[in-house]
C-alpha cells in the first residue's frame, strides 16, 4: 500500500512538472540543522545562513522546486539523516559524504562548499598536533560535534571524546573552562563563532586541517525521482555562474 500510495505521488507530481513553471512547484521538505551557525542562523522566525541562500538561489533559477520546512522545523544532525531514511524529509542541505548517508539519500549537483576541520586550543597552550594519531597518543580529551561523520574518525581513531551536544559554542566554551584540551570544529563554524564570541585573544587554532571534504546537498532515496535531477542541474547553473562561492564568501567573511 505504502509503495503504491508513493507511485500515485510521484506520477501526480511528474504531471506537475510536465505542465511547465506556470504549474504547481514541487514542494522538497527540508529541516533547518541545530546550533550548526552561520550554515544555519535561526532568530525566532527567521532562518538565514548558507544554506537558506542557497536554496533562494535555487528557486530564482528553477522556480519548479520549492523548498519548505525548514523555517519550522530544526532537528540534529542524526535526526536529518532519519528524516531522509524515512522520507519525511526529501533533502538535507550541507552534508559529506559517509557510508550511511549513501544508503539512505544521494549526493546530487556540484559540492556547495568545501569543508575542513581544526583543533583549538587555549591561547596559552603551547601544543603541536600534526595527525589524528597525535591526539590518540596524548590522550587528552576533545570535544566534538555529536552523530558527525568527523567524529566517528576520531573515535576509529582511537581519540578521547567528548561529543555530548551538537553544539560546537558549547564545546568551545568547555575547552576554555578546562572541560577537554581541544576543540575540534569545522572552519565555517569555527571562524565564525571566534569572531560572534569575541574568542581572538582567548583561542588558538592550530595550523594542521585534519579533515578536507566537499559538502553536498543530498536527496532523500524516498523522495520523488523528479528531484534529484532537478535539483542537481540547478546546483551545477549556481557553481558555474560563480554564486555558491558567493554565497560562500559572504558568511565566511571571506572577500
Amino acid at each position: 500500500m505504502e509503495n503504491y500510495a508513493r507511485t500515485v505521488r510521484c506520477a501526480v507530481l511528474a504531471c506537475a512538472l510536465a505542465a511547465g513553471p506556470a504549474a504547481r512547484a514541487l514542494e522538497v521538505r527540508v529541516a533547518s540543522q541545530e546550533v550548526l551557525e552561520p550554515k544555519w542562523l535561526r532568530a525566532g522566525a527567521r532562518v538565514t545562513g548558507i544554506c537558506p541562500d542557497i536554496m533562494t538561489a535555487i528557486q530564482n533559477i528553477e522556480p519548479r522546486l520549492r523548498f519548505t520546512g525548514y523555517q519550522r522545523t530544526s532537528r540534529s544532525l542524526s535526526g536529518i539523516e532519519t528524516g531522509l531514511e524515512t522520507g519525511t524529509l526529501d533533502a538535507a542541505c550541507g552534508l559529506v559524504s559517509s557510508a550511511r548517508r549513501l544508503g539512505i539519500g544521494q549526493p546530487v549537483g556540484k559540492p556547495i562548499y568545501q569543508v575542513r576541520h581544526y583543533l583549538v586550543v587555549r591561547r596559552n597552550d603551547p601544543v603541536t598536533i600534526e595527525s589524528e594519531e597525535d591526539l590518540a597518543r596524548l590522550g587528552d580529551l576533545v570535544t566534538t560535534q555529536r552523530a558527525s561523520v568527523f567524529t566517528e574518525r576520531l573515535v576509529a581513531a582511537g581519540v578521547r571524546i567528548d561529543d555530548a551536544t551538537d553544539d560546537n559554542r558549547a564545546n568551545l566554551r568547555k575547552i576554555l573552562a578546562g572541560h577537554g584540551r581541544f576543540a575540534y570544529i569545522n572552519d565555517l563554524t569555527l571562524h565564525y563563532l571566534i569572531r560572534k564570541e569575541g574568542l581572538e585573544n582567548r583561542v588558538r587554532v592550530l595550523p594542521v586541517v585534519l579533515a578536507d571534504e566537499p559538502t553536498y546537498f543530498w536527496v532523500s532515496r524516498r523522495a520523488a525521482p523528479a528531484l534529484a535531477p532537478l535539483l542537481g542541474a540547478a546546483l551545477d547553473k549556481l557553481e558555474a555562474s560563480g554564486e555558491l562561492g558567493r554565497i560562500y564568501a559572504r558568511w565566511a567573511g571571506t572577500p
